[in-house]
């Protein structure tokens, strides 16, 4: 017979990770260059405006998987301090179903959903 174990701690402390998306934005152009709303013979001006894409990023506490979050490409989750990201397309589709949920286990699944991604400190 084992002796009996300690059971694994609750992580109590915030694990982060920085999240990119990308969000659409407009900027004043040149008249005459590319997606410029104005053309060449135009005056310059606040109206001169172009639409853009630009990328914001921000801290995002990891949480654990749930089965009620939409994941995407990108999305990070953990079991107990082990980090997992979710895959890009198409594997991301799998990030949200219960069978891939990520797992301690090496082999799983879930790797065709996720990658391992370090661990929170």
């Amino acid at each position: 017979s084992l002796a009996p174990t300690i059971a694994p701690a609750v992580y109590a402390r915030l694990c982060t990770y920085t999240k990119c998306v990308e969000v659409d934005d407009i900027e004043q152009c040149t008249p005459g260059s590319t997606g410029c709303s104005c053309d060449a013979n135009d005056m310059a001006g606040l109206s001169c405006q172009r639409d853009i894409k630009r990328e914001v990023c921000s801290d995002v506490a990891v949480s654990q998987w749930s089965e009620s979050v939409d994941y995407t490409t990108g999305d990070v989750v953990r079991v107990g301090t082990k980090r997992f990201n979710c895959r890009e397309w198409p594997n991301y589709l799998w990030c949200s179903m219960p069978a891939y949920k990520p797992t301690l286990e090496n082999n799983g699944i879930w790797h065709k959903a996720w990658s391992e991604d370090g661990t929170c400190t």
